[in-house]
C-alpha cells in the first residue's frame, strides 16, 4: 500500500512549481538549510544554462511544518520562478494572453506528442494546441520541485539509518573505465565511494580524470553548438531487507524505482546493479552468491543492485540511468509548421549544454522517494519515532542473517 505521494504543479516561467508530499509522519526535523543546499546540487553545475544563474530557489512552506517539524499532514512547498513577471502577459492563470501561438514543435521535445494530445476539435478538425502549454510543463523545471519534495525523504530514511549519492559516471565520451565502475557500484557502503570528490566536482564524477575529460567534453559541445548525454548512478545504503513485495506486479520494487528515474526528463533508460556494465556476462559470472561472513549471511557481490524479486535483499541499492542528449540545440533542425504544413524552424531557446549531472541528483531523491514509501509501507508508524523504533527492532532481529 503507497503511503507516501507526491503532486508537483506550476509551470517552468509560471508564478512558481509547487511540491505537494502526502504521507510524511509527525516528528521529522526539516532544517530550511539543508533543503536549500539539496536545491544547490541540482543547480550549481557544469553545463547549465544561464537560467541557473537566475534562479536562486528561495523556497516557502505552506504547510504541513511547524517550527521546522513536520505534523503529519501534506507538506505544500513552492518554489517561486525568477521570471515569472516577465512572462506574465502570456502565462497569468487568468490574464494571459492567448494570441501567439507557437505552432512548430521542436524535434526530440514532447512538443509534437502533447499538442497532439491535447489538440481540439473546431470547425470539424482537430486543431493542435499551443505548443507554448506542452513546453511550459514538459520543462525539467519541474523537477526542482521532486528535489524538494525528495529531499524530506531523504531527511526520512536518514533518521532510519539509510544515506544516499549519487554520481555522473559517463558524459558523451568521457568515462569511468569498466572495472573502476563496477568497484563503485559494488561498495557495500559510503566509504566505498569518493564521496568528498563527487560533492566537489561541477559533474559530479568520482574521477578528477574524467572530469578533466568531461570538461573538455563540454567545452567542445558548446563550440558546435550542441549537447550531450551520459549516464549516472544512485545508490541507497542501509537499506534492510524485506522492502517490496513479489505478490503483484506493481509491488515489485525494482519496477517501481524503474518507473520513478524513468519518468525524469532526458532519462530514456534504467538499470538495476551492475545490468548495463555486465550485459554479456554469463550466469556463472553474474549472479550474486550467498555467503557467510562472521556468522551471518550475506552476498559476495552486489551485481543485482540490491533487490531480487522485487524485494530488498539488505545490499545497498543501485540504480543506474542514461540520460539523452538536451534535443534543444544552438542552430534548430527543421521542422513542420501546424498551421501551415509547411517546412519551418522552431523557435531557438536557451538550453543546457548537459542535464546530466543535474539528473543525477533528481534521480537520487526519486529513489529515495520510493525507498521512503515502501519502508512506510513495510514498518508503518504515524509518528518518525514510531518508525525508527520499529526500524531498529526489525535490524536487530535480522542481524544474525545480514550486516
Amino acid at each position: 500500500m503507497q503511503r507516501l505521494r507526491l503532486l508537483t504543479g506550476g509551470e517552468s516561467h509560471g508564478a512558481a512549481v509547487t511540491a505537494i508530499l502526502s504521507g510524511v509522519p509527525a516528528g521529522l526535523e526539516v532544517p530550511r538549510e539543508r533543503l536549500a543546499a539539496e536545491l544547490a546540487r541540482r543547480r550549481e553545475l557544469a553545463g547549465r544554462s544561464r537560467r541557473m544563474k537566475l534562479e536562486t530557489d528561495a523556497f516557502t512552506c505552506e504547510g504541513g511544518l511547524r517550527g521546522g517539524v513536520t505534523t503529519g499532514y501534506p507538506l505544500v512547498l513552492r518554489l517561486p520562478n525568477a521570471e515569472a513577471e516577465q512572462w506574465a502577459r502570456l502565462l497569468h492563470p487568468f490574464e494571459g494572453a492567448r494570441d501567439e501561438r507557437i505552432t512548430v514543435p521542436r524535434p526530440g521535445h514532447a512538443d509534437l506528442a502533447g499538442v497532439l494530445k491535447f489538440a481540439a476539435v473546431a470547425e470539424g478538425r482537430l486543431r493542435p494546441a499551443d505548443i507554448r502549454d506542452v513546453w511550459e510543463r514538459a520543462s525539467a523545471r519541474e523537477t526542482a520541485a521532486r528535489v524538494l519534495a525528495g529531499s524530506v525523504c531523504k531527511l526520512l530514511l536518514e533518521a532510519v539509518g539509510v544515506d544516499l549519492t549519487s554520481f555522473t559516471y559517463r558524459l558523451g565520451k568521457a568515462s569511468l573505465p569498466r572495472r573502476r565502475l563496477l568497484k563503485l557500484l559494488g561498495a557495500s557502503s559510503l566509504r566505498g565511494l569518493p564521496l568528498q570528490a563527487i560533492e566537489a566536482s561541477p559533474l559530479r564524477v568520482p574521477d578528477p580524470a574524467l572530469e578533466e575529460h568531461a570538461l573538455a567534453e563540454i567545452d567542445a559541445a558548446k563550440k558546435q553548438g550542441t549537447t550531450l548525454g551520459g549516464t549516472i548512478a544512485a545508490m541507497a545504503f542501509g537499506v534492510p531487507p524485506g522492502l517490496g513485495s513479489f505478490a503483484q506486479w506493481d509491488e515489485r520494487l525494482d519496477g517501481r524505482l524503474a518507473q520513478a528515474v524513468m519518468s525524469i526528463p532526458a532519462v530514456k533508460s534504467v538499470a538495476l546493479g551492475a545490468a548495463s556494465a555486465l550485459d554479456k556476462a554469463d550466469g556463472s559470472s553474474y549472479h550474486d552468491l550467498i555467503d557467510q561472513q562472521g556468522g551471518g549471511v550475506t552476498h559476495a557481490t552486489n551485481h543485482a543492485g540490491g533487490i531480487a524479486g522485487g524485494v530488498t535483499n539488505g545490499m545497498p541499492v543501485v540504480v543506474t540511468a542514461f540520460v539523452k542528449p538536451i534535443p534543444t540545440q544552438q542552430q534548430p533542425p527543421a521542422s513542420v509548421d501546424l498551421e501551415t504544413g509547411r517546412t519551418a524552424k522552431p523557435p531557438a531557446q536557451r538550453s543546457d549544454i548537459t542535464a546530466v549531472p543535474a539528473a543525477a541528483v533528481v534521480a537520487e531523491t526519486m529513489v529515495a522517494l520510493v525507498l521512503a514509501d515502501a519502508m512506510l509501507a513495510e514498518v508503518g508508524g504515524s509518528h518518525i519515532s514510531e518508525l525508527v523504533q520499529r526500524v531498529e527492532k526489525r535490524r536487530k532481529l535480522l542481524s544474525a542473517l545480514f550486516r
